[in-house]
C-alpha cells in the first residue's frame, strides 16, 4: 500500500512541470453562449435536429434548475435566485421562455449560457420578498 503512494506521489510530481507549461484556457475549449442554447431551444418541431436541439436546450435547462435546487435548499447558507412555482413549467415552457428573453435581451447574446439562463430565471420567476417585520430597528 505504501509503494502504490509513493508510485501516485512521484507520478504526480514528475508531471507538475508539464501541467505548468500547459495554457489553460479561460472559457473552455467550448462553452455555450446565450445565442446558442436559445437557437436549440427555439429549434422548430419539423427541423430534423429537433430531438438533439431539444435534449440539449431541455436538458441544459433542466440541469441550472436542479443544481439550484440543491444548492438553496432550506439548511443550506445560500438563498435562492428564483423561485419555481408549482406546478413548475413543462420543458417546453421554459424552453420557449428562454427563447424569447434571448431574443428580446440580443446584448447577452455573446454572454455564458449559464449566466443568461440565471438571469432569465430570475426576471421570469422572481421570489417573493420575506415580510419586514414591524417595529424592527
Amino acid at each position: 500500500m505504501r509503494f502504490k503512494t509513493i508510485l501516485t506521489a512521484a507520478a504526480l510530481v514528475a508531471a507538475a512541470p508539464a501541467m505548468a507549461q500547459s495554457p489553460q484556457p479561460t472559457r473552455g475549449s467550448h462553452t455555450a453562449t446565450v445565442a446558442e442554447l436559445a437557437t436549440l431551444c427555439a429549434t422548430p418541431a419539423s427541423a430534423a435536429n429537433y430531438a438533439e436541439a431539444n435534449g440539449l436546450c431541455r436538458g441544459f435547462i433542466g440541469g441550472f434548475a436542479q443544481y439550484h435546487a440543491a444548492m438553496t435548499q432550506p439548511g443550506t447558507r445560500h438563498r435562492p435566485l428564483f423561485c419555481v412555482p408549482d406546478p413548475a413549467p413543462s420543458g417546453a415552457q421554459a424552453a420557449a421562455g428562454f427563447a424569447a428573453w434571448a431574443q428580446a435581451n440580443p446584448q447577452s447574446a455573446n454572454e455564458l449560457a449559464v449566466d443568461g439562463l440565471a438571469r432569465w430565471l430570475v426576471a421570469a420567476y422572481p421570489c417573493p420578498q420575506p415580510a419586514t417585520r414591524r417595529g424592527a430597528r
